[in-house]
Parts: C-alpha cells; sequence; structure tokens
C-alpha cells in the first residue's frame, strides 16, 4: 500500500531553517472528507514566502502550526473524489503541503488546471501559478509603466522579480535590477534580458 511521505515543522527556525526544523514522517494516506477530495502531489513550489510562514507572527496567512506539514503550492492528480465537480484523474493546483497525499477541500486556491497547455505542470507553480500573476498583475494593473520609462527592480534575481523585469521589456521599459552578488547581476543581464543590474 503506498504511503503518506510529509515533512513536518518541528521547531521554528531561528535565521536561515536547518534541519532539525523539520522531520520527515511517514503515515497511511488519509481518508477523503465529506465534500473533499484527495491529491496526489507531484509538484511542489519552494517560495520564499513559506520562511515567513514557519515563523510565529502575524502575517497575511496564519503560521504553520508545529507538527504540521509544511505548506505549499502543489500541482497534482485528484485520487478520490466526494465532490462533484472534481474527478479522479484530474488535474489540479492548490494551496497543500510538501507531503504525497493532500487533502483539498475545493474553493480558493484549489482549482482544475489543464496540462495540455502547458511544456509541463510544473508551470502552474511558475509563469501561470502565483509567481507570475503576481508579477504581471502588479505590473500591470498596479504599476502601470509607459513604454521608454526606467523601471528600477528590487529582488529582481527572485521569481517574482526576474519575471517582473522580463514583462516591463515586453512593455517596452528600461529595465534596471537590484540584486545581491555578481553572479545574481550577470544573470539579470545575460539569461533575463535586463538593461542594466546594480550589485
Amino acid at each position: 500500500m503506498p504511503q503518506n511521505r510529509r515533512f513536518l515543522l518541528v521547531r521554528r527556525p531561528h535565521g536561515s531553517p536547518r534541519a532539525e526544523d523539520f522531520a520527515l514522517e511517514t503515515q497511511a494516506i488519509p481518508p477523503v472528507p465529506p465534500g473533499g477530495i484527495l491529491v496526489r502531489n507531484h509538484y511542489a513550489s519552494l517560495d520564499p514566502a513559506q520562511r515567513g510562514w514557519m515563523d510565529d507572527a502575524e502575517s497575511y496567512m496564519p503560521p504553520i502550526p508545529l507538527g504540521d506539514p509544511v505548506r505549499a503550492t502543489t500541482v497534482g492528480v485528484v485520487e478520490a473524489s466526494d465532490n462533484p465537480d472534481f474527478t479522479v484523474g484530474q488535474w489540479v493546483m492548490g494551496l497543500n503541503a510538501l507531503e504525497d497525499y493532500s487533502i483539498a477541500h475545493p474553493g480558493g486556491f484549489t482549482m482544475p488546471i489543464d496540462v495540455d497547455a502547458v511544456p509541463s505542470p510544473s508551470s502552474y507553480l511558475s509563469a501561470l501559478g502565483a509567481v507570475g500573476l503576481t508579477a504581471y498583475f502588479g505590473l500591470t494593473e498596479v504599476a502601470k509603466p509607459q513604454p521608454g520609462e526606467t523601471l528600477l527592480i528590487s529582488g529582481a534575481a527572485g521569481a517574482v522579480g526576474s519575471a517582473v523585469g522580463q514583462i516591463g521589456r515586453i512593455m517596452g521599459c528600461r529595465v534596471v535590477g537590484i540584486a545581491g552578488g555578481p553572479d545574481k547581476c550577470r544573470r539579470l543581464i545575460d539569461d533575463y534580458g535586463f538593461d542594466a543590474a546594480i550589485d
């Protein structure tokens, strides 16, 4: 019988997370609750936001309780369903955890995805996921730069920042990125097409 491997947060990190802050647990696959679905996670996103969720501090989301699996955006396949809107074999994206199998309650962030429309299902964790949507709508709906303007991006070598810079170039902006270290600055120019980088 398959088992559910889960990475649990067992201690609040101080500074950078250490191996001792986590535990790998194996347990039985949980039963599907009424109205819920069981998702077999195939991909999980590792994002800077997860570090903030590990702190016992107020934020836009509650902290991860000690003993719970580490929260993560995942892409996977519905293994079992007690919900008429989700069928076995359907690909979905949701805010689940670093574990093989997650119980999901449809609504909110859990949604079906079309894996035939992308080169890889993992695209829904980057360009078509929260990272890409944050970059796109933050730039086009909030900042609204005009062609010819200079766009300065802090954290430019990160997931959102690097996407903002590329979108800004497409919009006709001169793009300058701020990043830490010569390797990240080189990547901004050589790989992401920024006009300049500030270390």
